[in-house]
């Protein structure tokens, strides 16, 4: 199913089904196969942000199985995934903070409970944090570090005016708060909140938001069955203790008037700002409030019927957009006649639909537009962002606006997107990629026969367009068999040739420009194709000899597990995080004196690929043995002999190394090392895996 939104001059005509089952509204997306619910089920969360003129998304891969930071593509209204992953936990849910003034991005991953559980231990909450290069346009991993060790219901995280990031949650009938220090990445010791009020019942929940430009805040559920029912609310200001909040006081109160749901904004202003609430009540009378808008106003709380009992709201955002002055609320009603299920009102879900406000005269009718329907099935769960739009403020000038949602019967995501605000916004790239370096060179003599073609690009690309197709070599009129694989570490297509190249023979590579041709994340295509020729080494004259040495010993470290010993593993694992390094030993001894004419190593990897660059480095020290190297004990890495990757599962590979680097090393014993700066690990064979995928040393020497 498929819907576009139709943009004409003057702004947004409204959603216009194309191909589309009658009925449906918003964009169908990628599939989340894998996972259960991806946007998160509890309304304090987000998953979306606004960066560099771009939306993005923290949304679930199927093919890798992990959650990956996608690129929003705008004027096609799709997503891109960049590869970058943020958890590898299918049953995870997440909130995702962007710090436009420190650059960073934050990721907070935690195992839910449902409805009514407690709080279980021994599962790890951790916040990853990613820098971002404005240029090549992509995120880095900076950091991952623990914020507790609970399964809970739902985790939200915010950053005040010192740098810190405080995060609460509810355990043990208590509401829970922690905070890093002022590097906004070590963790300090959970604590509960001082009040007696934080005392809750197990279906409680809490969300954080910083406010004021000096404070944090937290507001709270409590359903306990009495008159101490609500919604509360506590701040702390910056630079205080720890634990010095301030007393409690209910934003709205009384049996049934509060429920776990709640989604908060912050709005700066000359009369030092304003927070806003979208929260849903426990009433059950058809005309009393279900969802409402509160209102903090200095120290006073009002109190803003969005929906009520018969309209059979659930799961409730809102949204500021700044430059129309309006408060935008999103959440699932029944669905409109016309669809399958039209107006069942059932916790499964339905359809997205939006009411709005005047920030001056808060006042929402009973009027709501949908904004993301799919005709055969229930949507819900939406989800978006923690900034405010169209702000410049925020770092959120001419965004317009975002929300996701999921279709939990078919697995997959749906969007609505209104770029109608403002100019530009949220993935306007109009300007072409470039080839920026190639490997082998332009003319290049003398290249290895065993050498894979590599071409670097300005910015990162889509990498369903680099292909085997659109990245060819041939030697004349005469295709090489070759696959090829991109990677958005760096920008890299690889072409690795099928077989060795045929020596002294001139090869012409290929990169296919044009609208058949490559294409960056935007859509936008390579001007024109990219040609370059070079030639292979001539054959060795004299005799020589082709020696093949399997490893004698082959093991990896972690550092997720610092004193464990792989050596028996049949996997040997490069990752950045955990760090993992895999070292490999070679007996040279019988080739003292000889003439190093190539080297390369043959690798063949395991059950996981990856997008990555891998550094095959050479190891001074020789004595760790197979048995005994852990991440404590194991020996330095220094130069560089060659690289591997991107790579598949299950493949073969031949890594040319250096000569220079390895003449040293005949006669005596040969320690090498790999490792990377990817966080998208490489499964390797080990020896243990059998003679055929063991990795092996080929030499050529003369006699």
């Amino acid at each position: 199913m498929l819907a576009a939104l139709l943009l004409v001059p003057g702004g947004l005509v409204g959603p216009v089904v194309a191909s589309a089952d009658p009925g449906d509204v918003g964009v169908e997306g990628p599939s989340h196969s894998g996972t259960g619910t991806p946007t998160g089920s509890k309304r304090a969360t987000s998953g979306l942000w606004f960066n560099d003129g771009i939306w993005w998304g923290n949304l679930w891969d199927t093919a890798s199985s992990d959650f990956h930071i996608f690129r929003f593509n705008g004027p096609t209204s799709s997503w891109v995934d960049t590869r970058v992953a943020t958890d590898t936990r299918a049953n995870t849910h997440h909130d995702v903070l962007w710090d436009d003034k420190a650059k960073t991005l934050y990721v907070a991953s935690y195992r839910f409970v449902n409805d009514g559980l407690p709080a279980e231990p021994n599962f790890p909450t951790t916040m990853r944090s990613y820098s971002y290069n404005s240029s090549t346009k992509t995120y880095t991993l900076l950091s991952s570090t623990q914020i507790n060790n609970q399964r809970v219901e739902a985790l939200t995280i915010d950053k005040d005016s010192t740098g810190r990031v405080w995060a609460t949650w509810q355990q043990g009938n208590r509401i829970y708060l922690n905070v890093t220090g002022t590097d906004g990445r070590t963790w300090g010791t959970p604590f509960p909140h001082p009040a007696s009020s934080s005392n809750v019942s197990v279906d409680d929940t809490s969300a954080v938001i910083a406010f004021d430009g000096n404070k944090m805040g937290v507001m709270w559920s409590r359903q306990v069955g009495d008159a101490t029912d609500g919604m509360y609310w506590s701040y702390h200001v910056d630079g205080a203790s720890d634990t010095a909040w301030t007393a409690p006081v209910t934003a709205v109160s009384g049996q049934r008037s509060g429920d776990d749901h709640m989604n908060l904004k912050w709005l700066d202003s000359a009369s030092n700002g304003l927070v806003f609430a979208a929260i849903k009540t426990s009433f059950t009378s058809s005309s009393q409030p279900l969802i409402q808008l509160l209102k903090l106003s200095g120290t006073t709380w009002s109190v803003h019927t969005i929906a009520t009992v018969a309209e059979c709201p659930n799961r409730v955002i809102v949204l500021i957009d700044e430059s129309t002055q309006r408060l935008r609320t999103f959440a699932t009603y029944p669905k409109s006649s016309g669809t399958t299920n039209a107006g069942v009102c059932t916790s499964s879900g339905g359809a997205i639909y939006e009411k709005s406000s005047p920030l001056s005269n808060i006042s929402f009718t009973t009027t709501k537009t949908a904004r993301i329907v799919d005709a055969d099935q229930y949507v819900h769960n939406v989800t978006s962002t923690k900034q405010n739009l169209n702000s410049a403020a925020r770092g959120t000038a001419s965004s317009g606006l975002l929300v996701l949602a999921d279709v939990n019967a078919t697995s997959r995501y749906w969007h609505y997107y209104d770029p109608s605000v403002g100019s530009g916004g949220g993935g306007g790239d109009t300007t072409a990629p470039t080839v920026t370096a190639t490997s082998p060179a332009a003319g290049v003599t003398g290249v290895a026969v065993t050498a894979n073609v590599t071409g670097t690009f300005s910015e990162p690309m889509n990498a369903a367009t680099v292909t085997s197709s659109t990245f060819t070599l041939k030697a004349g009129t005469t295709a090489v068999p070759a696959a090829v694989m991109y990677s958005s570490t760096g920008n890299v297509a690889t072409l690795n040739p099928g077989a060795d190249l045929a020596p002294g023979t001139t090869y012409t590579a290929t990169i296919k420009g044009g609208s058949g041709g490559v294409k960056d994340v935007a859509g936008n295509p390579l001007a024109s194709d990219r040609t370059w020729t070079f030639t292979t080494a001539a054959a060795a004259g004299g005799t020589s000899e082709t020696v093949t040495i399997p490893a004698t010993a082959d093991s990896y470290v972690s550092s997720g597990a610092t004193t464990t010993n792989y050596g028996t593993s049949t996997m040997l694992g490069v990752d950045s995080s955990p760090l993992e390094v895999t070292y490999l030993k070679f007996n040279l001894s019988a080739y003292a004196g000889r003439t190093l004419e190539s080297a390369t190593l043959q690798l063949r990897s395991a059950g996981s690929g990856s997008t990555g660059m891998q550094n095959v480095k050479l190891v001074a020290v020789d004595s760790w043995t197979e048995p005994a190297i852990t991440y404590d004990n194991k020996p330095a890495l220094s130069t560089s002999v060659g690289t591997l990757g991107p790579t598949a599962t299950n493949t073969n590979y031949s890594v040319p190394l250096t000569i220079s680097g390895l003449t040293g090393e005949l006669g005596q014993q040969l320690s090498l090392g790999i490792d990377s700066s990817s966080s998208d690990g490489l499964d390797l064979n080990s020896k243990e895996a059998g003679s055929t995928a063991a990795p092996k040393l080929v030499l050529t020497l003369k006699k």
